[in-house]
């Protein structure tokens, strides 16, 4: 192997590295609480370190909430299909459980997140 071949394995090494570390420090912010959606509506927040299981129940049906080890699941559902369950247990930001025979949305939230969710305002 030639000096370029070492320089460019150098580079692509440095590259996978910058990006696992980005990944790294993007999913790991402080996580503050979890936020359960009914309807588009919000129908409650819980702190992420509870330790509750939660019955939600609407004119649609109902589900069953489990918020334990700094995360949230659904471990029973009225809904046909049951993909609510199925998408498991999250403890990341960027990851949400949504059941949408029940209309029922739950996401976690940071800090960053409770500012305004606005961008941009047009008149």
């Amino acid at each position: 192997m030639r000096k370029k071949d070492f320089i460019l394995i150098f580079v692509v090494s440095l590259i996978i590295a910058g990006a696992f570390g980005v990944n790294y420090f993007v999913n790991t912010k402080n996580v503050d609480s979890i936020e359960i959606y009914m309807d588009n509506k919000l129908y409650k927040t819980y702190d992420i370190n509870d330790k509750e299981e939660i019955k939600i129940k609407s004119k649609e049906g109902y589900n069953i909430v489990k918020i334990h080890d700094k995360g949230v699941e659904i471990i029973e559902a009225s809904c046909p299909d049951k993909v609510c369950i199925h998408q498991g247990f999250i403890t990341k930001s960027s990851e949400s459980i949504v059941c949408l025979p029940n209309k029922v949305h739950i996401k976690i939230t940071t800090e960053d997140n409770h500012e305004s969710e606005e961008d941009v305002i047009s008149k």
